[in-house]
């Protein structure tokens, strides 16, 4: 990673300051036929990349001869879209929580079959998980992408520059963070904060207010310092995200 202009390449996709917000697409399916209907659509799109979500998955995670032969099929049909991989826990928004052990195996088969770009580990994982995790990618060159999602509130300014410096000293290669505004105050407490730690840590940032109330910080994050941005093709995975087809539109536009 270019530290002063925080560029980073995932899986052949370049996301910085220097670049145009890049617009990551969800796969919320919840078996594995319906994983490449849903790519196939989106390959028709403007989706830059995309974020497989695991926990969607109805089937048994730790079949994994049956995760990773549909992660090969995932991979052909999106070409050269890069494939984030998350399995997001029901605290933090998800549909199904994995116990520890299988947490990491899946994301151990998906890397060392050289099929995933990225995955998604959340702060608040285990230290003896997110150590495991972070040897993995980097050993398997995978982005590690370390999130934090608050669907019920925003914290103060402060306490969000704390939450992400916090996350910084985790050494992931990119931080996310998802809040949910109940004022107009607390999108620009996500907007200043997201500033302030673009100025203080070394890695790329990406930060979304969620819902109708913050729409307006998923197209203007490049203003604000985040590098990318969620849309959908038919279903939303969070409240609030735009279709790729509109954020394309509007991005281009501003």
């Amino acid at each position: 990673m270019d530290q002063k202009s925080k560029t980073i390449i995932v899986g052949g996709l370049e996301l910085g300051s220097d670049q145009p917000e890049r617009i990551i697409v969800p796969i919320i399916a919840e078996n594995y036929e319906s994983v490449l209907k849903q790519a196939e659509k989106i390959t028709h799109s403007a989706a830059d990349m995309v974020e497989w979500r695991l926990d969607y998955l109805q089937s048994d995670l730790s079949d994994f001869d049956t995760l990773v032969g549909t992660a090969i099929d995932l991979k052909s049909t999106l070409g050269d879209i890069p494939i984030i991989a998350t399995s997001r826990t029901v605290k933090e928004g998800g549909e199904f929580d994995y116990p520890g052990t299988i947490y990491v195996d899946a994301y151990n088969q998906l890397i060392q079959a050289e099929i995933v770009d990225a995955i998604d580990v959340e702060f608040s994982r285990e230290d003896v998980e997110i150590g495991q995790l972070r040897s993995l990618t980097t050993n398997g060159d995978v982005t590690m992408i370390m999130s934090h999602h608050d669907f019920e509130k925003t914290p103060e300014k402060n306490e969000l520059i704390f939450l992400m410096s916090q996350m910084a000293k985790a050494n992931p290669d990119i931080i996310k963070v998802a809040v949910m505004p109940k004022y107009r105050e607390d999108v620009m407490n996500l907007m200043d904060a997201t500033i302030a730690v673009d100025h203080q840590v070394t890695q790329p940032l990406l930060t979304m207010s969620m819902g109708d109330l913050g729409k307006i910080s998923r197209v203007a994050g490049k203003t604000f310092g985040s590098v990318a941005t969620f849309g959908s093709v038919g279903k939303s995975s969070a409240p609030g995200q735009l279709s790729a087809g509109e954020l394309k539109t509007i991005l281009d536009t501003l």
